[in-house]
């Protein structure tokens, strides 16, 4: 029960220290540090955990993830972002599908608090379309998270793949659209179909800036489609995506600004994420603790129960995904099962730590999006009430779903 406290009151900092102006990093740093004094695993244990952090996939999610913040803070400065959405406002007639594209491919670079990007858009484009603002900050969160399951370098993702190597992240993102699908879906009914929208224009040279779109989204979708035909990790073809910014920019000061790219406080976060994965994998008693839930649960239904708790609460109260996953997978790894039913749980944890993540009021795309659009976090929640509960329904679903079909 040490254990199990120690984690707790260690996460619960986070929040805590959310008020102060620290970075993310700097807080989850000061958590990792508290819960390696309280924890009982010793300063051998913490070293030892540390050493891990930079050893196999654990190092290469970190060197990923420094490059996609490069390639991200490229991509802003050099206004390849704003081409993207310039040439879809060509390409796509209908506002109210530019409403779900501009997030959606925006999210697509991984970096924290990204909504602000798509933010101005939505608010803009919301704003000509007489779309209440409360709506379109839900508009910009909803979309703006899609990439978080498809994509293989997504933060979360990247740290299953370090975390748990026996998952196969391809066949782990099939899975995922059994909640993406849906949930994209419901999003579009309750905030889109009914809006107001004038009637679709003929657009001119549609090939022509088709080609304009898959030119500027090719730093993008270079790097996935030479990490699947070569099976090289994704920090290094990103180095061709840092290239094709290259060639797409002016070229001034591109090495300064490669360099000024790099979001060490990112880069950080995500190592200290992986530290404490490696230091709750240490704490025997508190994988006992969970060991005995799960042998205690006399049906799948119980198991994810015991998984969505756990989830939510981490993801709620760190206001980030990857940081709840850093408590959960440890415990997926107890249950000592194989097969597509390790996919199912891994896929029900990683939605649920998200679940609690998006509705979290220290989610950080979501203060900056209020702030952006003049809301309160009481009106955006008013606007998610239906959106939560199909979340809910939607999980739980799909998973059944594809127990009976794959298990």
């Amino acid at each position: 029960m040490i254990q199990l406290a120690s984690v707790i009151i260690s996460f619960l900092l986070i929040p805590v220290l959310g008020r102060t102006k620290l970075k993310l990093s700097y807080i989850l740093l000061i958590s990792a540090g508290v819960l390696a004094i309280i924890s009982g695993i010793g300063f051998e244990g913490t070293a030892q955990s540390l050493a891990e952090v930079f050893k196999g996939s654990s190092l290469s999610t970190v060197l990923t993830i420094l490059m996609v913040s490069v390639l991200g803070g490229l991509m802003k400065h050099y206004k390849t972002l704003d081409k993207i959405v310039e040439t879809i406002l060509l390409i796509v007639s209908s506002k109210k599908i530019i409403l779900m594209i501009i997030p959606a491919l925006i999210g697509i670079l991984i970096i924290p608090g990204g909504a602000l990007l798509s933010a101005p858009f939505i608010n803009n484009l919301g704003e000509e379309m007489n779309i209440a603002p409360p709506k379109r900050a839900a508009i910009n969160l909803v979309f703006r998270h899609v990439a978080m399951f498809l994509l293989p370098f997504s933060t979360g993702l990247l740290v299953i793949a370090s975390s748990m190597p026996e998952i196969n992240i391809t066949k782990l993102v099939m899975f995922n659209l059994a909640y993406v699908v849906p949930m994209f879906f419901v999003g579009y009914l309750l905030y889109i179909k009914n809006i107001e929208s004038e009637k679709s224009t003929h657009k001119k040279d549609l090939g022509k800036n088709f080609l304009k779109l898959l030119l500027y989204t090719s730093p993008i979708t270079i790097c996935v489609i030479l990490n699947a035909l070569t099976g090289l990790p994704f920090y290094i073809t990103m180095i061709v995506s840092v290239v094709c910014v290259y060639f797409l920019s002016d070229k001034k000061d591109f090495v300064k600004i490669t360099i000024k790219s790099i979001n060490w406080h990112t880069v950080l976060m995500v190592a200290i994420i992986l530290l404490l994965k490696e230091m709750i994998l240490k704490m025997d008693d508190l994988l006992l603790i969970f060991g005995n839930l799960f042998k205690q649960s006399n049906s799948t239904f119980s198991v994810l129960v015991i998984f969505l708790v756990s989830s939510v609460f981490f993801g709620i109260i760190t206001g980030n995904q990857t940081a709840a996953l850093a408590i959960i997978l440890p415990m997926v790894s107890q249950l000592n099962v194989a097969g597509n039913m390790l996919y199912i749980y891994v896929y029900f944890a990683f939605a649920s730590a998200f679940i609690g993540y998006f509705f979290s009021p220290i989610h950080l795309c979501q203060a900056f999006t209020i702030q952006l659009m003049n809301v309160t976090t009481l009106e955006l929640y008013k606007e998610y009430r239906y959106y939560l509960m199909f979340s809910l329904i939607v999980l739980f679903s799909s998973a059944f779903i594809l127990t009976a079909i794959f298990a």
